[in-house]
């Protein structure tokens, strides 16, 4: 048998066929990702589920190709093997075939891991699932192509059951099916059971699936032959045609039972945390978390499943937790439960023929603890639930509420130009307090609450509320971010930086330590943006170096955007850095001469202009965090150990600047940073290192100049579209020349 593997192996790998199915196979791919995913774009990501979810699709092809008969093969049925042995052997020539192509991937995924972090056990997982996957499509493809005898009908057929095969979950959004037909589907979808796997879990669920499905069609097809040869089987023969089968498809079938995932994602985001252990060994009376999940969403979306697989092991760390999912599509009373907790159903769009309908859906999750509750009103992923769940309950045992009191003070509107910010403070458990300075109550009503102060500029605070701000921090009500500047800048029109006409909380900043200088700061290590021509028609695509691209630290794990930030100093030790720049960042004088316009803020004069500032490149601080006793400047006394975050940009969060740099799929990390600032001045330390634990950094952050950017683009086009394929026609070329000989 291992001569026979050997000969079909070497024949194979020297056919015309598998050399251009090589070619084709990583070349389809990458165009995939790179091209189609616009990876060059300014919205690239370095996640590689686009990429591995392409594999599937190239196999409707190229599966069917590698199982297609081949000349060499007329002599097979003489070679001294039993049929299981002969059809054993074919089925891992052309599995080993498969992972020879698989390999091939590996260049594409080294060059991405250029321009950012890839994570290693996504590749590893992607990886093992595809190799199960191609063991199982491939004996599908040996199946029918033994049971059809003409090859090039075995061929389409092979082709048309891998479509089936890769889009059975797609069904249901367009098809009004039975709940059997829906189950049956999503069994037979490859995407769904490569979700897993994807994200960096080794699921034996979906591994026992592929592996029965391959083991079932290597039996059949030998079933297939023996009959098709006229073989009479005698009872033990019978039995064991009959038993392997069935004991395959009682693998596939109850792979569901008796399972467990193994988390090799880069933070184990999947996996319980030891915060978590600790916060759950600290619950004394019964926590009941209740998991309302409509059937019809768990059909169609695998990432369902994840969420109920993490709440059952989040349950299991404690007896005093138990868990209960309801389905609210088969109770009415359970949906009017859910609008009394303020929870209301998600649409769901479906096409059924030439009609386009909306379910209504539920993922929501209620904790209760001695007759009080939180809710989590929709969620369908599982990355983000351990810290929110972690969020919640810790509320329930303190019997506090996460307050955050928000103040916008250079004229904008919360309403508007900040509108992402309390949808997304409450969605992280924030209970947001919004105090405007137009009120003439400001004073006593800040001075009436408590929790962290998040300030938004500071241009149009007088001095009365700037005593009165002072006078909540130095009487250490609660924590302050400050995203301040003497600057304001135009975003709407020009871009344009004026003087702010009122500095009265940057001074206050000042007397802490904290010197707001005369400079804004540029680095190489920027934003990249799309620029617009006059006539709309031509775009182009540059960093923008006004807009510095911080990269991953201690305090922005994920990185994150400033938009013109004022240069800083730190005159006093109570004052630490916070964010620093890339060590390529340059300050940028203000023009006094031109007060409507201190700064040239045009990209395209940029451009040319900060090529200059290569002698003066530095790491530059870009947040400062001020701990311990303050005196007041505009209040007599001070306090003993203040927590105080000075950010010198008031539009890190403002809709407008984040619309710029969001792409299609959009930039949160800014908005992460703000959750993460406000928890630990809030005193949750260790949620917000879980806070920074559920997300990775997917940014092409390694790659900072336009130009190096462009070169390594060339360098990637090169070696997947000319190298590659060059080096696989030569390789081809040398074994047929000595084939020959």
């Amino acid at each position: 048998m291992k001569s026979f593997l050997k000969r079909n192996l070497i024949n194979s790998i020297k056919s015309p066929s598998f050399i251009i199915l090589s070619i084709l196979f990583p070349v389809i791919a990458a165009i995939n990702y790179f091209i189609r995913g616009q990876f060059f774009t300014g919205s690239g990501t370095t996640d590689l589920v686009l990429f591995f979810s392409a594999v599937p699709y190239i196999c409707i092809i190229a599966i069917p190709s590698l199982c297609y008969k081949q000349s060499f093969s007329v002599y097979d049925d003489f070679i001294p093997l039993t049929e299981l042995q002969r059809q054993a052997a074919v089925f891992l020539t052309r599995l080993i075939l498969f992972c020879i192509q698989l390999v091939l991937l590996l260049p594409a995924v080294f060059l991405v891991n250029l321009f950012g972090s890839t994570d290693c056990g996504q590749i590893f997982t992607s990886f093992i699932c595809l190799i199960f996957y191609g063991a199982a499509v491939i004996a599908l493809c040996v199946f029918i192509q033994t049971a059809i005898s003409n090859k090039i009908t075995s061929y389409i057929i092979s082709a048309l059951v891998l479509v089936i095969f890769n889009t059975a979950h797609l069904f249901a959004l367009y098809v009004q099916l039975p709940g059997i037909l829906v189950s049956f589907f999503r069994l037979l979808s490859f995407a769904w059971h490569f979700d897993a796997a994807g994200k960096g879990l080794f699921d034996t669920r979906d591994i026992l699936w592929l592996a029965g499905c391959t083991g079932l069609f290597i039996f059949l097809s030998d079933s297939v032959v023996q009959i098709k040869k006229g073989r009479r089987f005698n009872k033990n023969l019978k039995l064991r045609h009959i038993l392997l089968p069935v004991i395959c498809l009682l693998v596939m079938l109850n792979a569901n039972r008796w399972y467990t995932r193994i988390d090799f994602s880069k933070n184990k985001t999947y996996s319980i945390s030891k915060y978590t252990k600790s916060l759950l060994s600290r619950v004394e009376s019964p926590v009941k978390i209740t998991y309302y999940r409509s059937s019809s969403i768990a059909k169609l979306y695998p990432q369902i499943r994840d969420v109920a697989d993490f709440l059952t092991e989040y349950a299991a760390q404690s007896s005093k937790v138990n868990l209960i999912i309801k389905d609210p599509d088969k109770d009415a009373s359970v949906r009017s439960m859910l609008e009394n907790y303020g929870i209301a159903s998600q649409q769901l769009r479906t096409v059924s023929g030439t009609s386009t309908e909306y379910l209504t859906v539920y993922s929501a999750i209620v904790i209760e603890m001695d007759g009080n509750a939180e809710t989590i009103g929709f969620t369908m992923a599982a990355n983000t639930l351990e810290y929110d769940l972690d969020g919640r309950l810790k509320h329930l045992l303190s019997g506090t509420v996460r307050n955050v009191n928000i103040v916008v003070g250079n004229g904008m509107s919360l309403s508007e130009d900040y509108s992402y910010v309390m949808p997304w403070l409450q969605s992280q458990g924030f209970i947001c307090n919004p105090i405007y300075i137009e009120d003439p109550a400001f004073n006593d009503l800040l001075s009436g609450t408590t929790g962290p102060l998040l300030l938004l500029g500071d241009s149009e605070i007088k001095i009365d509320a700037a005593v009165a701000i002072e006078n909540y921090i130095l009487q250490n009500k609660g924590g302050a971010l400050l995203a301040l500047s003497p600057y304001v800048a135009d975003i709407e029109n020009t871009w344009y930086i004026t003087q702010a006409p009122r500095t009265n909380v940057v001074e206050m900043v000042e007397n802490w330590g904290v010197r707001f200088l005369p400079q804004i700061v540029g680095d190489v290590s920027s934003a990249r943006i799309t620029m617009y021509a006059d006539d709309n028609n031509q775009t182009q695509l540059l960093n923008y170096p006004l807009w510095p691209s911080l990269m991953s630290q201690q305090n922005a794990p994920l990185g994150m955007t400033l938009f013109w930030a004022t240069a800083l100093e730190l005159q006093d030790e109570k004052a630490s850095p916070y964010l620093l720049s890339s060590p390529y960042a340059y300050l940028i004088d203000e023009d006094k001469a031109s007060p409507e316009k201190l700064f040239e803020t045009n990209p395209f004069l940029l451009k040319e202009s900060s090529n200059g500032a290569a002698s003066a490149y530095s790491t530059q601080v870009l947040g400062v965090e001020i701990r311990g006793a303050l005196e007041g400047l505009y209040n007599a006394g001070g306090s003993e150990n203040s927590h105080i975050i000075v950010i010198p940009d008031q539009y890190f969060v403002s809709t407008l600047m984040n619309g710029y740099i969001g792409s299609d799929s959009g930039d949160y990390r800014n908005f992460e940073f703000l959750t993460n600032c406000l928890l630990k001045l809030n005193g949750e330390e260790e949620l917000a290192a879980l806070q920074s634990r559920t997300s990775r950094d997917t940014s092409l952050y390694k790659v900072t100049d336009i130009v190096q950017f462009n070169t390594l683009r060339l360098i990637t086009f090169i070696i997947l579209f000319i190298i590659l394929p060059l080096l696989l026609i030569a390789i081809g070329v040398i074994l047929n020349v000595k084939r020959q000989k």
